[in-house]
């Protein structure tokens, strides 16, 4: 197996920088700067992508290297390069130490054109944020572990990043601040017929949505399909075990192994899709659904409910998956054939929860052995997006939608069954055409005479893929969407233990990919939801105020402190150095060090009338990185040594600040 490494890198930027979008924010910004979910710029994984390639390039000119080795590092156009064991991935550049708010990375610059006479041209006039000077920002590089000291050169080689390079903006400078060998340690899930993992989102990964996809713009899916975690375990397994694998085959291939679909862990909840059949009026103060007997009030509108819910006695909980979007260009050989495009994408930050079943328990550990700690999924995987860490990997007993919302007593079921569509699916005929529902085929499977739809609330997709090793599309088979419900009346009560068998095993076809995959809902349960309510609006604002909070206590005691740092008598370019000092402690991951080393010369080496100076402010420092957050400023927040650094440098940037009013 290869070696692969992952270097940890720096970018400094030397001058102002503009990291721009490729778009323009009407009445504002004529240069756009990429910026996350908070404000902060970023650096895409494509842009560093693209200036590593051409660095690379120049690099092996200068030395004779091997230009083939090119495409088998950043890859080429069609499949040139895709499964190469040496294929270079990125993870976007984020900045290390941000601000307390994102308003103080910016400075808003103006540009004009010149007419030929050395005037301004009329209807020129521009405006771009540009990012600070001195901004740090870091990400990571995984490559072959041969290609090591390659990549090393070529980051060292890149000079300038952005936009209007030729102004003198975008000087910056590389720096690998260490290298580490990947974790390909297994996991030890031991033995049972389902495993259950948390995968967190440490990139944004974009899981293509061919269904809501047009010409230049790409759709996400708000979930990890089951057949992005299938194909990465089936391949795994061929190319490290493959005896096992030849052995195994037809099973691992099989409906015996179904690979869940992955959707956005809620805390303690048990998360289902958004169920359909839900009206409410305008004001949302009116909620009802029409499963009851297929009636509801006239002038309702189906209820907004996300893509997910929980059911929390009588009200149903809702939440979406983050998701943003980017503004990107595909370059052609000329000018002319530039293309510009939009992609979405499921954004960082994000737990999933999935589930792994097995019919023979005894294939979980090698399952779950197959599962690696990091992981790249999804589209455009080698241009900064897909990176994903498995936090989590156990053996359970069954899915915690199955425990929570179903029936798991006899006395407890009824002839009325709310069936609850948790992933698309259809069922075949006897002529083995898909016909969605088979009432036939499903009195068959739970013991009963007959069973006929009473009340249904539903919506159908068409449903592809795209096999890689192929290079082919797999069929389209029309399913009926997540979420779809329907009202079943059976002739007699269904018995427990064929019921639980049916959910199960899933119905219909493509249950390997994690297709087919239903629920019996307790009768009570759903029948009892009265309210809805935005969990994700509840936990953005719990968020939002708690980071106001400490936003407003970190600044009123920098006001607070900022008499004792005036009188010190330090000139500012004692404070700055100060400063910067606490600044690389930051990047060294809360290092002391060298910043104990400045004020101990200081106070020992330069006489008493200097150390008198310094001693207050070294008490000052020395009691900040001593004392958790909280207990500075009053308010519950994030502590580690870190966090006082960045108090203590928002301290001196404003007392530097006053200065140089007065």
């Amino acid at each position: 197996m290869n070696r692969r490494i992952t270097l940890h890198v720096q970018m400094r930027l030397l001058s102002d920088t503009i990291l721009g979008a490729g778009y323009s924010i009407p009445g504002g910004e004529d240069i756009a700067v990429c910026k996350d979910q908070n404000g902060y710029p970023y650096l895409k994984g494509s842009t560093l992508k693209g200036l590593l390639r051409e660095s690379i390039e120049n690099w092996l000119v200068w030395t004779g290297g091997c230009e083939a080795d090119i495409d088998a590092l950043m890859g080429a156009s069609g499949w040139v390069g895709l499964t190469d064991s040496r294929r270079v991935q990125f993870s976007e550049f984020q900045m290390q130490n941000p601000p307390a708010t994102p308003e103080e990375c910016y400075e808003t610059r103006t540009f004009t054109s010149l007419t030929d006479a050395g005037t301004v041209e009329s209807g020129t006039l521009r405006m771009a944020a540009c990012i600070r000077r001195n901004t740090i920002f870091a990400g990571e590089i995984d490559c072959a572990g041969e290609d090591e000291v390659l990549m090393k050169n070529a980051l060292a080689s890149i000079k300038w990043v952005g936009t209007m390079r030729s102004r003198g903006f975008g000087r910056v400078q590389f720096a690998v601040e260490r290298s580490t060998e990947r974790n390909d340690a297994v996991w030890e899930t031991g033995t049972g017929t389902c495993i259950r993992y948390l995968l967190h989102t440490d990139s944004p990964v974009m899981m293509t949505d061919l269904n809501r996809s047009k010409d230049n713009s790409y759709e996400t899916r708000e979930y990890i399909p089951g057949s992005a975690i299938r194909g990465l375990v089936v391949g795994k397994l061929a190319k490290e075990k493959p005896d096992w694998f030849a052995e195994h085959r037809t099973e691992l291939l099989s409906d015996a192994i179904r690979f869940l679909d992955a959707i956005p862990a809620a805390e303690k909840k048990a998360a289902l899709p958004s169920i359909k059949g839900f009206y409410e009026n305008k004001d949302e103060s009116v909620f009802e659904t029409v499963m009851k007997d297929g009636s509801f009030t006239p002038g309702l509108k189906r209820a907004k409910l996300g893509g997910f819910c929980a059911i929390e006695g009588d009200t149903l909980e809702f939440w979406r998956t983050a998701t943003d979007g980017v503004t990107r260009i595909l370059r052609g050989k000329g000018e002319a054939e530039k293309t510009m495009f939009q992609t979405r994408y499921i954004s960082k930050g994000q737990t999933f929860e999935g589930y792994i079943e097995l019919d023979d328990p005894g294939m979980s550990e090698v399952i779950g052995a197959a599962l690696p700690k990091t992981l790249w999924i999804g589209a455009d995987r080698y241009d900064g997006f897909g990176k994903c860490t498995m936090v989590s990997c156990e053996a359970v007993n069954q899915p915690a939608w199955r425990e929570t919302y179903g029936y798991q007593k006899q006395e407890d079921l009824t002839r009325e069954l709310y069936l609850l569509a948790i992933s698309p699916f259809t069922m075949m005929n006897a002529a083995g055409d898909p016909c969605g529902l088979s009432t036939e085929g499903l009195a068959e499977m739970l013991g009963v005479g007959s069973v006929e739809v009473s009340v249904c609330s539903t919506s159908t997709s068409e449903y592809g893929a795209y096999n890689r090793a192929w290079r082919s599309r797999e069929a389209t088979v029309r399913m009926y969407d997540r979420g779809s419900i329907f009202k079943l009346c059976c002739d007699t009560v269904p018995n427990l233990e064929k019921l639980q068998k049916l959910v199960n095993k899933g119905i219909g076809v493509r249950r390997a990919e994690g297709f087919g995959q239903i629920l019996f809902l307790k009768k009570e349960l759903f029948e009892g939801i009265r309210h809805k309510a935005a969990a994700e609006e509840k936990c953005e604002k719990e968020r939002t105020n708690k980071a106001a909070a400490v936003r407003r206590a970190r600044y009123c005691w920098v006001m607070e402190q900022a008499d004792e740092v005036r009188r010190s008598k330090l000139s500012l370019s004692q404070l700055g150095t100060i400063q910067a000092l606490c600044e690389r402690a930051i990047a060294c991951g809360g290092e002391l060090s060298e910043l104990e080393l400045f004020f101990n010369r200081n106070l020992n080496e330069r006489g008493a009338r200097h150390a008198s100076k310094f001693g207050k402010i070294n008490e000052l420092v020395s009691r900040v990185t001593s004392t958790p957050v909280e207990n500075l400023i009053g308010v519950p927040c994030d502590d580690s040594v870190t966090e006082r650094l960045r108090l203590l440098c928002l301290l001196f940037d404003f007392s530097r600040k006053e200065y140089e009013k007065e």
